[in-house]
């Protein structure tokens, strides 16, 4: 019979025996953030950081009564894992790290020359508060790296290498001793532990969520998580889990039953515990919310805990009183439990803000965070939906009572920026709507006049209401916001004052006529308002009937009675727009408008003949034509050709393709279809004909005799039988 110490494992196990038992998650709050923090400093595992430098001068000990009960650590180094974490120690002798281990390990680091040993500390610091709660914590964890470093085939694998699976050499890497490599390897194998994904990190960071208030999350977790019948602590922990759900689905039955029977107080508490021990649980906050709005709607609500919510132009602002002793007698505000008070003390109360439709609580988002102020604002609510807020009392991250909640609340702005200028005949109105209204209307109604008015239509954001009597008008303008059942919310209303004045009637029509002497005659018909003058007009083109009152001053008048023609003679070269302008008062309205040109010569015209076919011009543009029109005839052909300003380069020819006859060439300025042009002369040039071709050169006396002679030389071919 072969006796086996503690932390010593069989040669081998290929004898039958069965494999060890994997943990099923690293059982530990906070293990993403202390593996993180071990790989940064560069240990593989947390085994690494347990294995501290050996002291400067060691003393020798004795091992009194240990000598002859611990295995003696064979000739390769490594730590044992599967019965435990234990570490060779000296004479060959074996280790447990317990919390002995763990305070002399943390006691070398602080006194080594390690330049990081203060970080490293830190991380045995927080490994001896796993062994103070379980001796068998810090084999459970290293474990656990061991189990994911070995699955995911990292121990040797160089970068880019292909995937292999883990053989015992790789546990042996990774500082596990060769004795216990094998069978570490083979029960990873067996289980098929999680790979790098979701189930690794619910296993990672179940604990950071559970114990907590954070059931349904919790569940969550544990659903990634494989079985693993063999880990009591996951068992454990799951039997908790279940526990706390049956108990929270027994409060939510009981809440419903009460609410059924008309208890809504009963309903509350019955829910607020069920939301105490699932915080994240969303029918059960919602179903708290639903009673807590009925009994703030109830009249028999105290005044004292109620919260008053005031509505701005885009904001929502929040106030309500301390919860009193009569909030805890009945239960209301933060008076519900045990744990409740005035909000003074060592434990004050703080609120948290939560804001949901009021239709549908389970859609409630978090206005602000736990703050012991008595008043909030919510800067950017939803607009055209009925809103409830709740206010729910916190004491030491934990509700401490129902909330309390506001009335129905309705947010609908209206628009901004409002302002109205006059027109003629009429009233121009602009506004900024807000971004979220579907629609704006526009009400109209004269300055005392009673009813309900009349609609307008208006576009998104303006509107041009004409034609109008003279007088004041009073709009009204609402934005429509969608609310409950598909129907439209409107806003208050915003009201302008605009007063619609008498202005002058636009020119209809300008008639224009060319005089012998050159000048251009344009004549109008008397508006019908006001007094028409024909003036040449250099800003921006306005169409007929626009408002052009900021150019009032610039006019003169007339000696006289307005005259109703004008002759109009341009400078050469020279382009000039005239509009007619009808002036009442300070009020000047733009009428119809013509364009008079007169045509620049074209100057120095030149034409050569560059092959037969072929000339070129050249010429100095004709202003302020847009085109020019080029045309030649030799007296049986010809052509023509139209060439834009944008084409034609000052200095450059315009090449044509002609005949080889005198052709006779002729450049005319055209003018812009919508001007009257006062003509100017055409250019002229003559092409001569292109010379004759040369004739051949005769070829000399000796060439014919050369010829001869050569074919005279050379022999036939001779032809085979």
């Amino acid at each position: 019979m072969t006796n086996w110490h503690p932390g010593e494992r069989p040669p081998d196990d290929v004898s039958g025996l069965p494999l060890p038992s994997l943990p099923a998650f690293p059982a530990m709050r906070g293990y993403a953030q202390l593996h993180a923090t071990i790989r940064k400093l560069g240990f593989r595992h947390a085994a690494d950081a347990l294995r501290a430098p050996a002291p400067a001068h060691a003393s020798g000990q004795s091992t009194q009564a240990l000598f002859g009960t611990l295995p003696k650590a064979e000739t390769d180094d490594g730590f044992r894992i599967l019965d435990g974490l234990w570490f060779p120690a000296r004479g060959g002798l074996w280790q447990r790290a317990d919390l002995a281990y763990v305070q002399k390990c943390r006691a070398q680091w602080i006194a080594s020359a390690y330049p990081r040993a203060l970080d490293v500390a830190a991380v045995v610091d927080i490994l001896e508060t796993v062994v103070r709660d379980d001796p068998m914590g810090l084999r459970r964890i290293v474990l656990w790296e061991l189990c994911c470093r070995l699955s995911d085939g990292t121990a040797e694998r160089k970068p880019g290498a292909a995937r292999t699976p883990p053989a015992a050499a790789h546990a042996v890497a990774l500082g596990v001793h060769r004795g216990e490599a094998g069978p570490l390897v083979d029960a990873v194998a067996a289980v098929r532990f999680p790979a790098a994904g979701d189930a690794r990190h619910a296993a990672e960071t179940l604990n950071n969520i559970w114990p907590g208030t954070r059931l349904r999350e919790a569940e969550r977790l544990a659903q990634l998580i494989a079985p693993a019948p063999t880990d009591h602590v996951l068992a454990a922990l799951l039997d908790t889990l279940r526990a706390r759900s049956a108990a929270v689905r027994q409060l939510i039955d009981t809440a419903e039953e009460l609410k059924s029977k008309g208890d809504l107080r009963g309903a509350a508490g019955a829910w607020l515990g069920a939301l105490r021990q699932a915080r994240d649980d969303v029918d059960a906050q919602a179903g708290l919310l639903r009673v807590a709005a009925l009994l703030a709607d109830a009249p028999s609500a105290a005044s004292e805990s109620e919260v008053t919510a005031s509505v701005g132009e885009r904001t929502v602002r929040l106030s309500w009183h301390a919860p009193s002793h009569h909030d805890r007698d009945t239960g209301t505000g933060a008076g519900t439990g045990t744990d409740t008070g005035t909000g003074t003390g060592t434990n004050p109360v703080s609120y948290r803000v939560l804001r949901y439709p009021d239709d549908a609580p389970e859609l409630a988002v978090e206005v602000s965070a736990d703050d012991t102020a008595l008043a909030r604002a919510d800067l950017d609510p939803p607009t055209g939906r009925p809103l409830r807020y709740a206010v729910f009392p916190m004491r030491r991250g934990r509700i401490a009572g129902v909330p309390r909640v506001t009335a129905q609340v309705l947010l609908t702005p209206d628009v901004s920026e409002l302002r109205a200028e006059a027109v003629p005949d009429g009233v121009r109105l602009r506004w900024r709507p807000e971004p979220s209204a579907l629609e704006v209307s526009v009400v109209r109604r004269a300055e005392g006049e009673s009813g309900p008015g009349q609609r307008v239509f208006c576009e998104h954001d303006r509107l041009l209401d004409t034609p109008l009597a003279v007088g004041l008008y009073v709009y009204e303008v609402r934005c429509a916001y969608p609310g409950p059942g598909g129907r439209l919310v409107r806003s208050p209303g915003r009201t302008v004052t605009a007063r619609v004045e008498r202005w002058p009637s636009p020119v209809e029509e300008l008639s224009v006529r060319r005089l012998d002497d050159g000048r251009v005659r344009v004549a109008w018909r008397p508006p019908a308002r006001g007094d028409a003058h024909l003036v040449p007009w250099f800003a921006h083109h306005v169409p007929p009937g626009a408002d052009v009152s900021e150019h009032v001053g610039r006019l003169t008048p007339p000696d006289g009675p307005p005259p109703t023609s004008v002759d109009v003679l341009p400078p050469p070269r020279e382009r000039l727009r005239m509009t007619a302008v009808s002036v009442l008062g300070d009020r000047a309205v733009s009428g119809p408008n013509v364009v008079v040109e007169h045509q620049g010569e074209v100057r120095d015209l030149e034409v050569r003949r560059v092959a037969a076919d072929r000339a070129e011009l050249r010429f100095e543009w004709p202003e302020p034509a847009v085109l020019t029109l080029i045309s030649w005839e030799d007296g049986e052909r010809g052509g023509e050709r139209r060439v834009a300003r944008s084409q034609h380069v000052s200095g450059r020819p315009v090449a044509l393709q002609v005949s080889p006859a005198e052709c006779r060439f002729t450049v005319t300025a055209l003018p812009r279809p919508d001007a009257v042009a006062i003509g100017a002369p055409s250019a002229r040039a003559v092409l001569p004909a292109a010379p004759p071709p040369v004739p051949p050169t005769p070829a000399p006396w000796w060439r014919t005799w050369w010829r001869r002679w050569r074919t005279k030389q050379t022999p036939a071919p001779s032809h085979s039988a």
